[in-house]
């Protein structure tokens, strides 16, 4: 324990041993706030000069800087701490020590973390409470009046964490019947911001459960004059099917039914000398059945979301739609290996999960990972976020799938699936009643579920992946530097998560300019290589998808990547095999995600996979060779 705390939800404040150590001047400030939200890591002397000044830095700031860890030792070598100890030096760089609660920022996300597994075990009372411990760290704005680029990005995202915290915290509390007291702090919240349609979506909902339904509607009036006249857009699938719920008066949004207290003897009300009621007027009734637990177990969203517009409004409204099937609807989406399922499926659920009063329920199926989820195990998840004791759960999985299809008969929940390998490990996950809806995403569209909708991801346009540049690394930054903003969205081949690293490093690496990162992306030889950072890296995830490609397949994978491009034909001259044999390895590479699928019978390699096929034994010089080869899809492919 160094004793040294840092508050940066709100201005910058130092404490040691509970003694207040100034924290100097704004620039000092924001050199500390640097250091403290990369706690415990190395950030090099020219890195916390990009960090404080941006691409601006004078070329005194290393001495700068270095005045700026003096003064800061100094002040906390005055209150008695370790100065050396707490702010070493280190390998060129300097690195701050702090204890677990030694930043409020990160005892911030223990609280939410905290409070996200409470909400999971179906212990919304305590979830509750730990998200408002949570968000009583928050002193004022972020970092308030902390200068430079990289305190502005941050104070952008821990922002938009407490908004998402509280947004939690407020749906909670309306589950728990919180309703009349919510009303005033969400009136002010969807005042303070009046573009978020949770916000909006929330205040409309206890409005509505306090007898208020005319209020209820005119926030949903209010809401689509905003939108229209900030950004020119309707109201979203969550607002929408909130109005049409609160028209026709869709049992679902009721106040849950209040816990009845249990009175002790001793407490229990004595009646009066001359009553002549009979004793049993006083004896206590049958005790109450318990609330049906809800759960909510979707993970939290991503700030930095991109794109996707039109397929988060066709998948909102497949899975809120009344589509008069006899069963839940079923919504799948797939795509190949980083395209953004998950981050889709998350965006999605959390868009329109006001209308699965319910509750929703999560699982990371792994379907392509080494140990895929056991649905027996999935099913016990869900079967006690539903209120089911661990102990008196059934040993079968058909028995469990059994219980989880009648708990959830006629109740709106929504589960999402996700990473699914096939479709045996979803069959027992699989609601039954009309009123559930199912959201999978997967690697490939398992073809025996029937679904309701089947959405298949391709890449982002252009103009969405340097919008997905910007949002994770800086609008400014990528602004000033557009041609070298649309080279890395090319050498990403549009791929989200090829996009997330290369932004992410940029946003590492604030003394490197976008042209820098866009040079070292152009070889293609080593672009796999610097498409890492941290522990996310494109190469690892092909790996791992190769690992699972039967062994026909990941034969033929490198011998085909000579041809960039391919029909059957050419795939049988490239491979030795008949047409018909071609035809179906490309059929099985193209659902594992390792090949586009054919515009006019043409099969293509996104290029970062054929970059990783080539690398490959058994590509042979051929394929080597071709690493810049110039063969182009159709026309018809380039559409995004």
């Amino acid at each position: 324990m160094t004793g040294l705390r840092i508050s940066v939800l709100g201005p910058v404040r130092v404490r040691y041993g509970g003694r207040e150590v100034a924290a100097g001047s704004a620039q000092r400030q924001a050199v500390l706030a640097a250091l403290a939200l990369r706690a415990g890591h190395v950030v090099p002397a020219d890195a916390l000069a990009g960090l404080v000044w941006g691409e601006n830095a004078p070329a005194s700031a290393g001495a700068v800087v270095r005045n700026h860890i003096s003064k800061l030792r100094a002040a906390v070598g005055a209150a008695g701490g370790d100065a050396a100890a707490v702010l070493a030096s280190r390998g060129g760089g300097y690195a701050l020590d702090l204890a677990g609660d030694g930043l409020d920022a990160a005892e911030f996300d223990r609280l939410a973390d905290a409070a996200r597994r409470h909400r999971e075990c179906g212990e919304p009372a305590e979830a509750a409470r730990r998200y408002r411990e949570a968000l009583a760290l928050w002193t004022g704005t972020a970092l308030s009046g902390v200068p430079g680029p990289d305190a502005e990005r941050q104070r952008e995202r821990l922002a938009e964490r407490r908004l998402t915290v509280l947004e939690d915290c407020l749906e909670l509390e309306l589950g728990l019947g919180e309703h009349a007291r919510l009303i005033e702090e969400l009136t002010a919240l969807a005042a303070e911001h009046p573009l978020r349609e949770g916000l909006r979506a929330l205040l409309m909902t206890a409005l509505y459960r306090a007898g208020r339904q005319a209020e209820a509607l005119e926030v949903f009036a209010d809401a689509r004059r905003v939108l229209a006249e900030e950004i020119g857009v309707e109201p979203g699938p969550e607002l929408r099917g909130m109005q049409q719920r609160i028209l026709r008066a869709d049992p679902g949004l009721a106040p849950p039914a209040p816990v009845a207290p249990t009175l002790s003897a001793s407490a229990a009300p004595a009646a009066p000398a001359s009553a002549s009621m009979p004793a049993s007027v006083f004896a206590p009734g049958p005790a109450a059945p318990a609330a049906p637990a809800v759960p909510a177990q979707l993970p939290p969203d991503v700030g930095d979301f991109t794109g996707r517009t039109p397929e988060v409004e066709l998948i909102a409204d497949a899975l809120t739609g009344d589509a008069g099937r006899p069963g839940a609807t079923v919504v799948v989406v797939s795509g190949a290996l980083g395209v953004g399922k998950t981050t889709l499926a998350v965006r999605v659920a959390r868009t329109v999960r006001g209308t699965f009063a319910d509750g929703q329920l999560y699982a990371d199926l792994n379907g392509t990972g080494d140990e895929p989820a056991d649905p027996g195990t999935v099913l016990a998840g869900f079967l006690r976020a539903l209120g089911e004791p661990a102990e008196g759960l059934p040993e079968r999985t058909a028995d469990r799938a059994e219980r989880y299809r009648a708990l959830l008969a006629g109740r709106r929940v929504l589960v999402v699936l996700d990473g699914a390998r096939d479709e045996e490990q979803l069959r027992h996950l699989l609601p039954g009643g009309p009123a559930a809806a199912v959201l999978v995403t997967a690697r490939s569209g398992p073809t025996g579920l029937a679904p309701s909708l089947a959405v298949r991801l391709g890449r982002l346009a252009p103009r969405e992946s340097v919008e997905f540049l910007s949002a994770v690394a800086g609008r400014a930054r990528i602004a000033a530097e557009p041609a070298a903003a649309d080279a890395i969205a090319a050498a990403c081949g549009h791929l989200p998560l090829a996009l997330r690293v290369a932004a992410t490093k940029l946003a590492a690496r604030p003394a490197w300019s976008v042209a820098a990162l866009a040079d070292r992306l152009r070889d293609e030889h080593r672009r796999l290589g610097e498409l890492r950072v941290g522990g996310l890296a494109v190469e690892t995830e092909l790996r791992r998808s190769h690992r699972l490609l039967p062994a026909d397949l990941a034969a033929a994978l490198p011998r085909l990547a000579a041809l960039p491009v391919c029909t059957a034909p050419e795939a049988a001259a490239a491979l030795g095999v008949p047409e018909p044999a071609a035809g179906e390895i490309l059929a099985g590479l193209t659902a594992a995600g390792m090949l586009d699928a054919p515009v006019r019978g043409h099969y293509a390699f996104h290029d970062l996979v054929r970059l990783f096929a080539l690398s490959r034994p058994g590509a042979g010089a051929r394929g080597a060779a071709s690493v810049h080869g110039a063969r182009h899809l159709p026309e018809a492919s380039k559409r995004e």
